[in-house]
């Protein structure tokens, strides 16, 4: 079996917290961390508790989402009188010995790849690694607990439910996370998924919905208007295709790729 080096993956994350995290932390009082597994079993609490906190901004999560609610602490609640929980906040008190849920299974695995990316792989590409360019949690996530292109969102619900579904999910996610780097909302993402869902015939009425949709926020994305007027040929919508080399025409006329393709699907004498 591989053996992993906890020590090297420790200083890798602990060079990347932010300082001020590492202050947070503490001087290493209190009881050691209980069942470490990847990280260094002598590891100081103050260290831990920042990488702890780096990981649940980087997921944009809280520690639940990895951790196990402490069980005499949630007998103890159950049985208390009406009015909530106690401890800090009012939220459930954790044991992070425990191993009950998966992701923290899965979250183990995460901290053992971002250590072989840092340690075996980036510096085979001759690179000097330093705090700024080291892979961390951040580096995909984006404050996601699991990273996907906005691509992949828009095309899974137009698979589930449909363009109207897809189009709901954009607006949601755009009002939530724009000016984030979780999803990307620049020009070409929606353009792109849209000629992407346009190679599967039963999703071209789809596409062109998402085309129009970027030209809401984009109305001079000529790639956007381009993309429409192939895929509106593709759906034997002549007249859309049309309109959109049109449109696209009047920002650029000197266009001669747009003029060629309306000169080819023009209806005769119009």
């Amino acid at each position: 079996m591989r053996q992993f080096r906890p020590t090297l993956l420790a200083l890798t994350l602990v060079a990347t917290a932010p300082a001020a995290l590492l202050a947070q932390g503490g001087r290493g009082g209190g009881e050691p961390p209980k069942n470490l597994q990847v990280l260094p079993k002598d590891m100081p609490r103050n260290q831990v508790t920042a990488l702890m906190r780096q990981f649940t901004m980087a997921l944009g999560v809280r520690c639940e989402h990895c951790h196990t609610e402490d069980p005499a602490a949630a007998a103890a609640a159950a049985s208390a009188p009406a009015g909530g929980r106690g401890g800090r906040g009012g939220g459930p008190q954790l044991d992070y010995a425990l191993d009950d849920k998966e992701n923290k299974k899965v979250a183990r695995d995460m901290l053992k790849m971002v250590m072989d990316i840092n340690g075996k792989y980036l510096p085979t590409t001759g690179r000097t690694l330093n705090d700024l360019n080291r892979v961390t949690c951040e580096t995909c996530h984006h404050g996601l607990a699991k990273p996907r292109t906005l691509r992949a969102a828009m095309t899974e619900a137009v698979t589930a439910k449909g363009a109207d579904s897809a189009i709901a999910l954009y607006r949601a996610l755009r009002l939530r996370y724009y000016g984030a780097a979780a999803y990307d909302f620049s020009e070409m993402s929606l353009s792109e998924t849209g000629n992407q869902l346009a190679t599967v015939p039963d999703n071209r009425k789809a596409a062109i919905a998402i085309l129009k949709l970027n030209l809401e926020f984009f109305p001079q994305s000529i790639p956007t208007l381009q993309n429409l007027a192939n895929v509106s040929i593709q759906a034997g919508d002549t007249a859309g295709a049309v309109d959109a080399l049109n449109k696209a025409l009047a920002i650029q006329p000197d266009n001669n790729q747009l003029r060629n393709l309306l000169q080819r699907i023009k209806p005769p004498g119009s």
